[in-house]
């Protein structure tokens, strides 16, 4: 009796490691359900989720104070990273971030065509996927918080990571 138990016990759990996604939370409203990984390792700065060495992601909260050395983006940073992906926005900065936002744009490989936006609920994001490196940057604001998300794989799981961004 006791090694039926023990086999259906091993049974369930290989059935729910392959059949159900996880959930990571990233705030009171948002949720990222995703396949079981390999690997998650909680850095100083954020979370990566490794699937392979060829598939990763990894979740950050944009400080501010952090973006960049020596530039504190308090109070500007919702705008600085909405203009990485839209010039029109870059134009209401001052010339440095102008020129930065426009040098961050060029590393993700931002181009008019392959700039990615949604809604989830009440926040937004904005998405770039650079099929050369691939990699890819998702960006989700809320009220408050600044999510980015950085993806290595296909452009297939780049997708597959944006749309697993949901409502909780």
């Amino acid at each position: 009796m006791d090694k039926i138990l023990k086999l259906a016990i091993l049974c369930l759990s290989l059935f729910a490691i392959t059949c159900f996604a996880d959930t990571l939370a990233l705030s009171a409203r948002l949720k990222i359900e995703h396949p079981a990984p390999n690997l998650s390792i909680h850095t100083r700065s954020g979370l990566i989720v490794k699937y392979t060495d060829e598939k990763l992601f990894m979740h950050v909260i944009v400080e501010p104070k952090n973006v960049y050395p020596k530039i504190d983006l308090t109070g500007k940073a919702e705008l600085y990273i909405r203009s990485i992906f839209d010039e029109e926005k870059r134009g209401k900065l001052s010339k440095e971030l102008a020129d930065l936002s426009k040098e961050q744009a060029d590393q993700f490989g931002v181009t008019p065509n392959n700039v990615y936006r949604s809604k989830v609920g009440n926040s937004d994001a904005i998405a770039v996927y650079n099929s050369s490196d691939k990699k890819g940057q998702i960006f989700v604001f809320e009220e408050f918080t600044i999510h980015q998300i950085y993806t290595h794989g296909s452009k297939e799981d780049h997708d597959q990571f944006l749309h697993s961004i949901k409502e909780r």
